[in-house]
């Protein structure tokens, strides 16, 4: 089976401050997998007639917000 080339980004944004008056170091950082996807099915197999009989699922964009705190 083929198919059309396929891009698969992912990215980061990250950012560190103090809170509490420069007593408490944080860190936060956002997370992007899939940038430019937005879900699908995605053919893997044929019969010999050219009908898909098998699929893969492709994930959907995901964001990831994390943040930790240095004491």
């Amino acid at each position: 089976v083929w198919g059309d080339s396929q891009l698969y980004d992912d990215a980061f944004i990250g950012s560190r401050t103090r809170v509490f008056p420069g007593k408490v170091g944080a860190k936060s950082q956002l997370n992007v997998r899939n940038l430019t996807e937005g879900g699908r099915l995605q053919p893997i197999g044929a019969y010999p007639d050219g009908t898909a009989n098998s699929f893969r699922i492709i994930d959907p964009r995901q964001f990831i917000l994390s943040a930790t705190f240095d004491l």
